[in-house]
């Protein structure tokens, strides 16, 4: 039996970057609040600053150069083979079901996937036969490379990175980079076995319903530190949504399930 779901072979990564050190605390507080039973050594990735966590190690980069090469830093410095990659403004909303997560890293390893999607923002386009709660994203699809939560092989996600890349250049360019590898790509269909509110903070500015969710849970944000959006920014974020959700209706029926997703998070 595969056994990837062993602490020994699987990782958390927390990508970061020091401006964003405000934000360490509410994601910290609501990660092990709702995750108080993760097996899986939990990793910070900085520039220079360090979270001062029991619980968590902090990978240290140096000086900002670009996403992907900070990005490859970080997983460089990590051990385990199998990497949950989560971003800081990715707010956990409900307990963790850490027996689902394993048996998804199971199912992962047994079809020799390159990554499984945790948060179907946008969701599989093929169903996988044995498996009703995940699917395959095709070859060619959009954003089948997404930074939204995933369990990834550490060894293809290197491969996908370049030098100079952003973040969104990575999810662009890496989706086409993923066309040449074997390795299938996977999701989970319908609800995420990680719930997160996404994402918190939009252009540097906090999203008004991460800072009404964070106050509910009992979590200060230093609203001195990072402002919150204006109703122009919020406008303009509405506008971005509705993009999304038109480029959804043009996916296969199980791609209609990414549109209520994300009409349930405005």
């Amino acid at each position: 039996m595969f056994d990837e779901a062993s602490a020994n072979n699987v990782a958390i990564l927390v990508t970061s970057c020091d401006k964003y050190q405000d934000i360490w605390e509410p994601f910290f507080t609501l990660f092990f609040r709702y995750w108080q039973d993760c097996p899986y050594p939990v990793y910070l990735g900085t520039n220079r600053l360090k979270y001062d966590h029991g619980r968590v190690k902090t990978i240290a980069v140096g000086d900002e150069t670009d996403w992907s090469s900070d990005f490859r830093s970080m997983l460089e410095q990590i051990p385990q083979p199998y990497v949950i990659v989560l971003i800081e403004d990715y707010l956990l909303t409900q307990h963790i079901d850490t027996t689902m997560i394993e048996e998804l890293i199971t199912y992962m390893g047994d079809k020799g996937a390159g990554c499984l999607r945790l948060y179907p923002c946008p969701g599989p386009d093929l169903p996988c036969s044995d498996n009703p709660l995940v699917g395959e994203i095709s070859k060619g699809a959009d954003y089948r490379l997404s930074l939204q939560a995933a369990i990834w092989d550490k060894q293809v996600l290197l491969e996908l990175l370049r030098e100079g890349e952003s973040a969104w250049e990575l999810e662009i360019n890496g989706s086409k980079r993923t066309s040449d590898l074997d390795a299938p790509f996977l999701s989970v269909i319908g609800d995420s076995p990680i719930p997160y509110f996404c994402t918190g903070v939009v252009k540097g500015k906090w999203v008004k319903e991460a800072v009404k969710l964070c106050a509910t849970e009992g979590i200060k944000v230093d609203l001195t530190a990072r402002s919150m959006q204006t109703p122009v920014d919020r406008l303009l974020r509405s506008a971005m949504i509705g993009r999304l959700i038109e480029f959804a209706r043009e996916r296969s029926t199980i791609a209609n399930k990414f549109i209520n997703f994300v009409k349930s998070r405005q």
